[in-house]
C-alpha cells in the first residue's frame, strides 16, 4: 500500500520493512476536502469559444482552437472533414486567449446590469425587466397592454414616407431588434439604410420651413425621438456627407462614427455622454468590417470576429432596447458571408435583390426571409430615382406602392401575343400580377436541349415539362427553352408562393411551342400536380380582386367552391392540365394522333412485358423446386463440393 511521509507517525510500531497487510489505516477528515477543479468546453465555450481557458497549464496566454467556417463547430485538432456538416477542408485555425487578461475588458459595462459585479443574465436586463429572475408572462403581457406603463416600448418606429420598410418590417421596427440586411456590391444598401436614418433623424428634430417652427403634430413628438447614430468602417464622414446631400439629407440628430472598433462602438452607444439622449436607431456598415476584443487576433471578416461581433451588438440591443441594423457583405452564392450562426442570432434577415440590366434595372426588391416579429414573406419594391421630387432626391430609392401596375406596364391589354402568360402571385400578404415570358425554339446537331430560366425555379419548370410531356402528349424533345419573369421579380424556391406560377408557365411555353396566341384578357392562378391535376393555391380571393383591379375580365383556375363569377370576372375552373390548355389559349391544342412508329414501339413494350412475365414465372418455379429438393450424403467423407 502507498504511504506518506506526514503520516508514518501515526503508528509507533511503523517498520519500513514491514510487508504484512495489518496495519490500520489513518484518520483523515474530510470535513475541509475540496474536489480539484475541472476545465470544461461545456455549452458557454461553444457559443463564446475564445473567451474561455484552454486546457492545461502553459506561460503562453493563448491557444489554437480549429473551427469549422461552415457550421461553427470547434476541435482540438485539426481534420479534413467536418463531422458535424460534412462538408469538405472547411476546419481552420484560430487563436484564442488561455484566459482572461487582468485589465483587459472582457465585456462591456451594459452587459451586467445588477453592477455589482455578481453573475447577470448573458443578455443583461431590459428597460424596467429584471432578466436574473422568474417573472409570469401573465404579468409581461399585462404590462405590455398597460400603455402607461413605462418599463417596457409599446410602440414601434414607423418610417415616415417609406411604407414599403414598415411592411417588410411587420409593421414598423421593434425596440431591441437586431436586423440584418444583405445584397450584392452596389445594388444600394447604405443608400437605403442611409434614407431610413434621414426618416428617423427628422422625426427627432421635425420639419422646419422658411420662417416656420415644428408642425402642429410634431411638437409633442420630437422629444421622444433620440439622436440617429450611422456608423461606418467603410467610408470616412466625407464621403458619407457626399451621398447624404444628394439624397437631400441634412438633420443634426443624425450623428456620424467612422470607427471599427466594436467594443468602443457598443460603449458609445449604451452610455450616451455629453449630456445626449439615448439613440433612437443605430446603423452598422459593415459586420465584416469590425474588430471585437473577444475576437482573439483573427481578422475582421473572419468566422470568430463576426461571430462575437455579432453577438456582442445583439447584448447591446436587448440591454438598452435600441434597435440595430447590420450591412452584411455576401458570397458568390448570395449568401450573407460570414458563420451561419449569424442569422440564428438575429432577429431579422432581409435581403436587397434586382437585377441591373435591362429596362427594369432600376428595381429593387427588399425581401424578408427570416422575422420574429412579423411575416417572413412580405417583400417591398423600390425603384431608383432618375429625377428628384418633392419627397425624394435624384439617385434614392422610392418606394413603389403599386407594383403590379409597374410590372405590367409594357404589357399590351388588346392583342393576343404568344408565349406571355399573366400569373396571379401572392409576396406575403400582397397579390401581384407578374407577365411570365416563354421562348421555345427547335435545336439543332446533337445538342439535347437547353433550359435557360429567370426569375423561376429550374427544377419546377422541368417537373412541367415532365407533366406536359406525359399527360398532355406535348413533346419538347431537342427544344431549347427559355422562360423569364418581367420585371426581376423572384418566383422561384425562396418564396412560399412559388408553385402559384405553374399554370402560367405551362400556358407560356406550349403557346411559344405550337404558335398559339394566349388571351390577353385572361389571368392564370393554380399549380400543377405530377398526374396533370390542377391543384389549389392559397389566398385565391386576394388574387381575383388584383386581376379585377387590373382590368382582367377571365380567371382560369382550380375548381373548387368558387362562384362562376365575382365583381364581374369570369371564373372558368378546370380539373386537368389539358383543361386549363384548352380554356388560356386562343385555340384548342391539336390531339395528337399516334403515328405508325409509336404504335410498334408500343407492340414492342407490350412484347417485352409478357417475355419478363414468363421469365418471372419460370423463375418461381425453379424455385420452389429448390426448396423442395432433399440433399443426401451416402459417405462419411467431407470431400463433397457444390454442383455447378
Amino acid at each position: 500500500m502507498f504511504a506518506f511521509e506526514d503520516d508514518r507517525n501515526y503508528d509507533e510500531s511503523f517498520d519500513e520493512n514491514d510487508t504484512d497487510d495489518d496495519d490500520v489505516p489513518p484518520e483523515v477528515d474530510v470535513s475541509s476536502f475540496s474536489p480539484p477543479k475541472v476545465h470544461s468546453f461545456g455549452l458557454k465555450s461553444r457559443s463564446s469559444p475564445n473567451q474561455r481557458k484552454a486546457l492545461g497549464k502553459g506561460a503562453k496566454d493563448r491557444a489554437s482552437v480549429f473551427v469549422c467556417t461552415n457550421c461553427s463547430a470547434e476541435f482540438v485538432k485539426w481534420i479534413g472533414k467536418c463531422p458535424t456538416c460534412g462538408e469538405w477542408n472547411t476546419v481552420q485555425e484560430f487563436s484564442v486567449r488561455r484566459s482572461a487578461v487582468e485589465g483587459s475588458r472582457t465585456r462591456p459595462i451594459f452587459a451586467n446590469s445588477a453592477g455589482n459585479g455578481s453573475r447577470g443574465a448573458w443578455l443583461g436586463s431590459s428597460a424596467g425587466v429584471d432578466s436574473n429572475q422568474l417573472l409570469p408572462l401573465s404579468e409581461l403581457v399585462k404590462s405590455h397592454k398597460n400603455r402607461n406603463d413605462n418599463r417596457v416600448f409599446h410602440e414601434r418606429l414607423k418610417i415616415p414616407d417609406n411604407e414599403e420598410f414598415n411592411n417588410v418590417l411587420g409593421g414598423g421596427i421593434m425596440p431591441g431588434s437586431l436586423t440584418l440586411i444583405g445584397g450584392e456590391p452596389g445594388i444600394g444598401k447604405s443608400t437605403l439604410l442611409l434614407q431610413v436614418a434621414g426618416s428617423v433623424a427628422s422625426m427627432s428634430c421635425g420639419r422646419r420651413g422658411i420662417g416656420m417652427g415644428l408642425h402642429e403634430d410634431e411638437r409633442d413628438n420630437s422629444d421622444q425621438f433620440g439622436p440617429v447614430i450611422y456608423v461606418s468602417a467603410e467610408e470616412n464622414e466625407w464621403q458619407i456627407a457626399s451621398r447624404a446631400a444628394r439624397l437631400g439629407i441634412d438633420f443634426s440628430s443624425l450623428l456620424l462614427l467612422c470607427m471599427s472598433d466594436a467594443d468602443s462602438i457598443a460603449e458609445i452607444i449604451s452610455n450616451p455622454t455629453g449630456g445626449k439622449a439615448v439613440p433612437s436607431l443605430v446603423i452598422i456598415d459593415s459586420i465584416q468590417t469590425m474588430l471585437c476584443e473577444s475576437g482573439g487576433t483573427s481578422l475582421a471578416g473572419g468566422v470568430t470576429q463576426v461571430k462575437e461581433t455579432v453577438g456582442l451588438f445583439m447584448r447591446v440591443a436587448k440591454s438598452t432596447s435600441i434597435p440595430i441594423f447590420l450591412v452584411g457583405h455576401v458570397t458568390k452564392s448570395g449568401d450573407v458571408a460570414g458563420p451561419r450562426t449569424v442569422e440564428h442570432m438575429v432577429d431579422c434577415v432581409l435581403y436587397l435583390e434586382g437585377d441591373r440590366t435591362g429596362s427594369y434595372g432600376n428595381l429593387r426588391v427588399l425581401r424578408a426571409t427570416k422575422n420574429r416579429f412579423g411575416s417572413s414573406d412580405e417583400v417591398g419594391v423600390y425603384e431608383m430615382s432618375q429625377r428628384g421630387n418633392s419627397n425624394f432626391s435624384e439617385g434614392s430609392l422610392v418606394p413603389v406602392s403599386d407594383p403590379s401596375s409597374l410590372f405590367l406596364a409594357t404589357r399590351s391589354d388588346t392583342l393576343d401575343q404568344e408565349g406571355c402568360a399573366v400569373c396571379l402571385a401572392l409576396e406575403g400578404s400582397r397579390p401581384i400580377t407578374a407577365e411570365i415570358q416563354g421562348l421555345v425554339t427547335t435545336c439543332y446537331g446533337d445538342q439535347r436541349g437547353s433550359r435557360t430560366v429567370n426569375g423561376v425555379s429550374g427544377s419546377r419548370l422541368r417537373l412541367i415539362i415532365a407533366v406536359l410531356q406525359k399527360r398532355c402528349g406535348i413533346s419538347f424533345t431537342r427544344k431549347d427553352i427559355f422562360l423569364n419573369v418581367v420585371g426581376g421579380l423572384k418566383l422561384d424556391n425562396y418564396s412560399s408562393d412559388s408553385s402559384s406560377s405553374d399554370l402560367s408557365i405551362a400556358i407560356a411555353i406550349v403557346s411559344s411551342l405550337l404558335g398559339i396566341a394566349v388571351r390577353s384578357d385572361t389571368a392564370f392562378a393554380a399549380e400543377v400536380g405530377l398526374v396533370g391535376e390542377l391543384r389549389p393555391v392559397h389566398s385565391i380571393e386576394k388574387r381575383i380582386l388584383e386581376a379585377q383591379r387590373m382590368g382582367f375580365s377571365r380567371i382560369v383556375t382550380f375548381r373548387g367552391k368558387l362562384k362562376s363569377s365575382v365583381r364581374g370576372i369570369e371564373i372558368v375552373q378546370c380539373n386537368d392540365l389539358r383543361n386549363a390548355l384548352n380554356a388560356g389559349l386562343v385555340a384548342n391544342i391539336p390531339i395528337r394522333k399516334k403515328t405508325k412508329r409509336v404504335i410498334q414501339s408500343n407492340q414492342i413494350e407490350k412484347e417485352t412485358l409478357r417475355k419478363m412475365k414468363h421469365r418471372r414465372g419460370r423463375n418461381r418455379i425453379f424455385e420452389e423446386l429448390d426448396e423442395s429438393m432433399e440433399v443426401i450424403d451416402d459417405d462419411e467423407e467431407d470431400d463433397d463440393f457444390p454442383y455447378i
